[in-house]
């Protein structure tokens, strides 16, 4: 089994996988049109050649990427497979330089084991308006809101803005 980024050929197992979880209420529904828009926030787990697990890591705001639409097949859950997923999509929350990493689960131990800690969520307004208006459960919400601090997302941050101010080498040259 591997992990590798979603292709436009994985969208219907997608949609499927999603969708699956989405009619018992566990995730929000996805549209296909949807998948596409955001299909390079997608990671997919691939075990002989079919799609058996997926998670995203969409961008909320400056600095800010909520990991999402975590679906593990049911013949391959329990296995550790959706640890792995969400650790490779922090790996790319600290690779893109983000400074939190939201998620609204129902799954604490998971996040929690990971290094996530239970936060607001009056913090994250403007996406409870956008995506959880349209949710079933909104009046009932049972997710908790959980955020993790890429250790190493400051020092991106400090190295990019020091890259902005000082001249670059070699410039003078040219």
């Amino acid at each position: 089994m591997h992990l590798r980024k979603a292709q436009d050929a994985d969208v219907p197992a997608l949609f499927r996988l999603i969708n699956g979880y989405a009619r018992r209420n566990l995730l929000l529904p996805r549209t296909e049109p949807s998948l596409r828009a955001r299909l390079g926030d997608f990671l997919v787990a691939e075990a002989n050649g079919e799609v058996v697990g997926c998670g995203a890591l969409s961008p909320l705001g400056p600095g800010l990427g909520e990991v999402r639409s975590l679906a593990v097949r049911a013949d391959h859950a329990g296995h550790g497979l959706g640890s792995r997923i969400v650790r490779a999509l922090m790996d790319q929350a600290v690779e893109q330089g983000l400074l939190e990493v939201l998620s609204l689960t129902r799954h604490l131990s998971l996040f929690a084991s990971l290094g996530f800690t239970v936060t607001r969520r009056e913090r994250f307004l403007d996406k409870l308006a956008a995506d959880c208006a349209a949710c079933p459960m909104n009046s009932n919400c049972d997710e908790t809101a959980l955020l993790w601090e890429p250790q190493g997302a400051q020092v991106f941050e400090m190295k990019a803005a020091r890259e902005q101010t000082s001249p670059r080498e070699g410039a003078a040259a040219r």
